[in-house]
């Protein structure tokens, strides 16, 4: 069926009778425009940009709380950075990343891939509790959250946050930190 027949059977089949003649084939058109460009999605539906994608999970984290013990990371402030992981590949690439190496290289992560990743940074200081509300985390999708914390001390200090529901505690002792849902 060409455009012209599809033109005649969308004037003939299914346009009121009310419209004139002009109005009913611009109506056609438009019908079949939009078909046509709802097909051209339906088929490039992998190639459309990430905001339109629906790739990846909700963050269930509706509050997140960071606790510094007394004597965390040798008395010393401690960086924390919450990261959320819009792209798969960046994800593999981070899951492999230890926090000094993150740390080094954050700012440049950002600048280069700013569609691939957000994320919220604290300092705390030993004894220090904040409280971050879910909304500060809130993303429609995301393949993964990470925790990165920057520890005088050698060690990945690298944790998923992304696995867990509900409220969590970002525990952060002498020499590394624990990431635990909350009663």
């Amino acid at each position: 069926m060409n455009a012209m027949n599809l033109l005649r059977f969308f004037k003939v089949q299914y346009m009121p009778r009310w419209l004139s003649d002009g109005a009913r084939r611009s109506l056609a058109c438009w019908l079949g425009w939009s078909a046509m460009g709802a097909w051209t999605l339906a088929l490039t539906g992998c190639a459309l940009p990430g905001f339109l994608r629906f790739d990846g999970n909700r963050l269930d984290i509706n509050h997140l709380t960071l606790a510094a013990a007394a004597n965390a990371n040798r008395n010393s402030p401690i960086a924390v950075d919450v990261v959320l992981v819009l792209d798969a590949a960046m994800l593999d690439r981070l899951l492999d990343m230890p926090a000094d190496k993150w740390f080094a290289t954050k700012a440049d992560l950002v600048k280069t891939f700013p569609n691939s990743l957000t994320l919220q940074s604290w300092e705390l200081v030993p004894g220090q509790r904040l409280a971050v509300v879910g909304a500060a985390l809130e993303r429609p999708r995301v393949q993964g959250a990470l925790v990165y914390a920057a520890y005088l001390s050698s060690g990945n200090h690298r944790q998923r946050l992304d696995p867990l529901k509900g409220r969590v505690v970002v525990q952060l002792d002498a020499q590394g930190f624990d990431v635990i849902a909350a009663p």
